[in-house]
């Protein structure tokens, strides 16, 4: 065939709510872009589907909720117990466009913010709001 040679760029279409999330690679990055509602269905499927493309080591993965509308908040202990999986192959796992009723969702159980690189008041803080620092005497 003649289209043999010619390289697209990768997109992995998943069955889910619709229109769906999907999974993008560039280079050492690997965009996962959810859409709709997520569940623990959801969210185990989309981790099978995401590990197939996590080859090699230190990739940067992008987990981006501008389009989710909401999170079953059962599938934050399964997110979390997949950053630590993708932290023993030194994965970065990033959160992108989580608005403020997301990362609520997140903070009822990723207290110490875990998912957001340690930070457990990040959830808190509205977007437009820089972050404060407070001195103590």
């Amino acid at each position: 065939m003649p289209s043999e040679g010619i390289r697209l760029p990768q997109t992995t279409a998943l069955v889910g709510s619709d229109p769906g999330p999907r999974i993008t690679i560039q280079g050492r990055t690997v965009r996962i872009h959810l859409a709709g509602i997520l569940d623990r269905e959801g969210v185990h499927h989309l981790v099978r589907e995401a590990d197939r493309h996590l080859v090699g080591r230190d990739l940067l993965v992008v987990l981006d909720a501008t389009q989710l509308q909401h999170l079953d908040y059962r599938c934050v202990s399964l997110l979390l117990s997949w950053r630590r999986r993708l932290r023993s192959y030194r994965h970065r796992l990033h959160l992108v466009g989580w608005n403020a009723y997301l990362r609520a969702i997140l903070a009822m159980e990723d207290w110490d913010g875990e998912l957001e690189n340690g930070s457990s008041h990040w959830a808190w803080r509205p977007d437009w709001e820089p972050t404060r620092h407070v001195r103590v005497p």
